[in-house]
Order: structure tokens, then sequence, then C-alpha cells
């Protein structure tokens, strides 16, 4: 009975070692018949959407085949004709539209076929796909299938088969009685304890090594999927962290592979998490930002630009990661961050400095030509000489003004002014200013109407005549002759509404956006007449903003110009 079964086994044996390497064989062709296939689909779609119908086609041909380790690339228009090839001379081929795979290609956009090329003689596979221009890029490599070559090599596996047979029929012959079935048990226990759904019972064994392995298989299992929960639980709370950061946050692998991007990237790069895994194109077409990373990666130099998301500015930092980092070894961290603040903040400042040395540079002129007249030795009547004094004196004046007004704004912007806050009677300071300017309206003339009834805010006192002064200042400055300025001041609810109307003239309404710019003037000649710094309605909304309120402007042929201002009365 034993020499039986071990001779049927022995039968069996051999059978299975002659099959399963024939099985292999097949198996083993079939699936890199299949990679290569996807391998030269995947690479040809890569080229198709690099191509460009207007450049060169041959060119294109040579370039695509050389950064494809020597694929021969063909390139085929519409019509057939073949415009450029990287291994061969494509005037001297014939038209292309009756090959099976660019008939394949002209139905299901991508084909692949393995045939004898006419050109070259040998046995190829083609791969094909057709561009949105109607272009066909064809890739084509030699192709021997594995069963070929396996003929070779066909003694050898022979010996190597008759080896195994007779060494797996002796041991079968030794050890099956005693081992196999013990085994067996285990083995069909392990699909359970593998999926965490049992656990393997050591006792039931008869061999202690048997029991061991099973208390060990257990153990690992236990570990294994505690391991596992850990590393989810860990997963899980990177990507919360990541998530939830204003910065978008991105990682590639040494292959520009895609292996973490956080929301805030996708959404700057108005994509998704799908794209993980996959290659940095997948993700953007914009060439300079791909050319960074190349350069960044390659050079190992951090390295930043900017890129546009809706109205904001998106800078981009670059940074090679250390080597000796296991998988992510040689791969680059993208931090993208909203700099759009910084950049207009930059702008602004620019633009104050130079609009402040500017309006500094005409008073300065005006003192300093009128100081060399006085000390010059041209004779200069009395009256002459005063009417320079006077004007270094003006002149003098609007440069005090000036500088405290620059002073002002640059505090107020910095938050520097931190001046304590307390109740302060608006009616009573709204008066004031009016009986201060009284005198230059009348100089102006210019008519003065207030109705004002109590309204107590909690505010500083100073940056409320800041407020008030300057508005009611530039109706005066900026009115007709025999004009009016209608000043009103009342309390609604829990809001306090103060506003000036004026006869002046008109403020365009594509400049009424801009009049609250620093030194930004709707007539520049007009306002250097009556003395304006440019800063007045700068300083105006800032203290509004300050206190939360709101001001508009409102300025018609009907109406005259008003400017209204609502502030919340508590402000604490």
């Amino acid at each position: 009975m034993k020499k039986s079964m071990i001779k049927k086994f022995s039968i069996v044996i051999v059978l299975a070692v002659i099959l399963s390497g024939i099985t292999n064989v097949f198996i083993f062709d079939k699936k890199l018949t299949s990679e290569k296939k996807n391998e030269m689909l995947r690479l040809v779609k890569v080229m198709a959407d690099e191509f460009n119908k207007d450049e060169d086609n041959n060119e294109q041909a040579e370039r695509f085949g050389d950064e494809s380790d020597g694929v021969r690339v063909t390139i085929v228009r519409p019509d057939g004709v073949v415009t450029g090839d990287s291994q061969a001379d494509y005037r001297k081929m014939d038209n292309h539209s009756g090959r099976e795979e660019i008939k394949k290609a002209q139905s299901s956009k991508s084909a692949i076929t393995v045939r004898k090329s006419s050109t070259v003689g040998k046995k190829l596979m083609y791969a094909v796909t057709r561009t949105e221009d109607g272009y066909y890029i064809r890739l084509s490599e030699e192709y021997n299938s594995i069963i070929l070559d396996a003929m070779s090599f066909l003694p050898a596996m022979i010996l190597v088969m008759l080896i195994s047979c007779e060494l797996a029929i002796y041991l079968a012959g030794k050890m099956s009685e005693k081992i196999a079935s013990p085994i067996l048990v285990m083995n069909e226990s392990l699909s359970g304890v593998q999926d965490g759904t049992t656990r393997l019972d050591a006792e039931s064994y008869p061999y202690d090594e048997l029991k061991d392995m099973a208390v060990k298989i257990n153990k690992l299992a236990e570990d294994v999927s505690n391991h596992i929960e850990t590393i989810k639980q860990e997963k899980d709370k990177i990507e919360y962290i990541l998530d939830r950061m204003k910065e978008g946050f991105m990682l590639l692998d040494s292959n520009s592979k895609i292996i973490i991007i956080n929301k805030r990237a996708c959404k700057y790069m108005s994509s998704d998490k799908s794209v993980v895994g996959k290659d940095l194109y997948h993700l953007t077409r914009n060439l300079q930002f791909i050319s960074y990373a190349t350069e960044s990666f390659e050079t190992g130099k951090n390295m930043r630009m900017d890129i546009e998301y809706e109205d904001k500015i998106i800078e981009v930092s670059f940074n090679p990661v250390e080597r000796g980092n296991g998988d992510i070894e040689n791969g680059l961290i993208l931090i993208m961050t909203d700099v759009s603040a910084k950049r207009n903040a930059e702008k602004l400042r620019r633009e104050f400095f130079a609009n402040a040395s500017h309006e500094l540079k005409t008073p300065i002129t005006s003192i300093k030509g009128s100081a060399e007249l006085l000390c010059s030795d041209i004779p200069i009547y009395e009256e002459q000489r005063m009417e320079m004094l006077k004007r270094i004196g003006v002149e003098s004046e609007r440069m005090t003004t000036l500088i405290e007004d620059i002073l002002m704004i640059n505090r107020l912007e910095s938050g520097e002014l931190s001046r304590e806050s307390e109740f302060v009677d608006m009616e009573k300071i709204v008066k004031e200013d009016i009986d201060e300017m009284a005198s230059m309206a009348e100089k102006a003339g210019v008519h003065i109407n207030a109705a004002t009834e109590e309204a107590v805010i909690f505010a500083n006192p100073r940056d409320i005549h800041e407020l008030t002064g300057n508005l009611i200042v530039n109706a005066i400055k900026y009115n007709e002759e025999g004009g009016s300025v209608d000043i009103v001041l009342k309390k609604q609810n829990d809001m306090i509404e103060f506003s000036v109307r004026n006869d002046g003239e008109v403020i365009p309404l594509n400049k009424q956006g801009r009049v609250f710019e620093r030194f930004y003037r709707v007539d520049k000649g007009r306002s250097r007449n009556v003395g304006g710094t440019g800063l007045g309605l700068a300083i105006v909304k800032h203290v509004v903003d300050s206190l939360n309120g709101v001001i508009t402007l409102e300025s018609t042929e009907k109406t005259g110009t008003k400017f209204t201002v609502k502030l919340p009365c508590n402000n604490n």
C-alpha cells in the first residue's frame, strides 16, 4: 500500500512539475505581454499629450525616441502620410492608412498590435494613439515571445525538472505520512488567521514544532493587526493635520509621483486627492511649475515661484528632501502659501514712499528757491522780501502738516497709536470743529448748515476730531464760492450717523473708489492750490475702520458730494 501510494504520488508530482513549468511559461509570457502593452500604451499617450502638429514632426519623433530609450516613434498624418520617424527616413515610407494598428485607432483612438514590420522585416509590437488634431503617434519595438526563448534552454529545464521530481518523490515517501496531514490542517486554518477571523489551536497539533509554530503565527497575526491599526490611526492623524493647514502641502517621490497632497494644495491646483500615486503631469500642465520641481530635485536647491489662484497670489516653495529618508529618499516637499496681502502691502509701501517724496519735494523746492534769492546779492524790494518770507512760512507749515499727517497714518496702520478710549460727546466735537473753521468758511464764501443732536460714542477724542475735522475741512476747501456745507449728526438705535455734504465739483464715478487712497487727488492742481496733503480721507478711513464703522460716498450733479459715516455707539 505504501509503495502504491508513493508510486501514484510520484506520478502526480512529475505531472505537476511538468504542468507547472509549462503553465508558468505561458502565464509569464501572457503577463509580460500584458505589461509590455500597458507600458507602451501609457508611453504613447504621454507623447500624444506633448505632441504639437505645428512643430517639426520628424524632430519631435526623434526626440520622443531618444527620451524613450530608443523605442521607434512614427508620426502619421490623418490621411496616412508619414511625417516623422525616429529610426527611418520617413520620406521613403509608404502611406500607413491601411496598417492594422492605424485602422483600429481610427475607431478606438488607441490600439496595440503585434505583427511583422514591412519596413524592418522583424516581428514588432505596435502601440498607436490618435491626437486631438487627428494625427497618429505610433510606437514600435521588437517583440519575441518568451515561449520561443524558452525553447533555447529546454534541456536545462528538463534536467531541473527530473532532479526536482526525484528529490520530491524521495522526500514525499519519507515525510508524507507523518507531516502532510497536520500541515494541511494548519494550512487550511491560515486563511482565517490572515483575515483575523480565527486563531490556530496549538494544542490540536501532534508535534511540538507545529504547536510552537501555531503560537508564533497567532502572535504574529495579532502584532500585524495591531500594527496595521496603529499605522491607520497615524495616517488619519497626519491627514487631519495636513488638511487643516492654511498652507498647501505636497510630497513627491524621486519619480515625481505624488505621495501626499492636502486639501489646500488641491484647491490651489484645482484638483483633488485622486492624483495621489500619479505623476505630476496629472496634477498640472503648468510647464514652469514642472520645470521648477525638476530643477529643484536635480540640483538639491530650494526654489520659489508664484502662481495665480482666482484673485490671489500663491507662493510655491520647492524643498528637496534630505538623503537617507527611506522610501522618500530624493523626494521633494512643496509648500504653497497665500502671499497676496504681503505682495499688496509691499506695493502700497513703495507707492507710499514715492508719493510722500513727491509731495515733500514741492514745498522744499519752494523754500530752497526763496532762501537762495534772499541770500543772493540780487537787489530785492522789501515787498518782495516779505512775500518770499511769507512763502517760506506757508510752505514750511504745509510741509509740517504733511509730515504730521504721514506720521499719523503710519501710526494708525501699524497699530502703534494706542490711545485710551472714553465716552465722547461727538456733538460737542462737531460744534468745536465748526467754530474753528468758521473763518475759513467765511473767507471761502461758504455757508455752513449744521443739524446735530446728542451722540455719545466710546472712542478716543482725538480720533473723532481727526474724523469730523478732515471731512468738514475738505467740504469747505473743495466747495464752490457761495456754496453750502450741510452737516448732519444723528443717532439711530445703536448707530451714530455723521454726514457732510457740499456743492463742490462732482467726483467721477470711476474715481470715487480711490478717494480714500493715500495722496490720491481727483483734481491735483486744485488740491495743491487749496493746500491739501492728500492724506485727510485716508486718515478718516482708518479711524472709521478702527471703530468698526463704515463710510460711503455719494456724488452727483443734483445732490452734490456727500460723505456719510456710520459708527456703532459702543466699541469696547
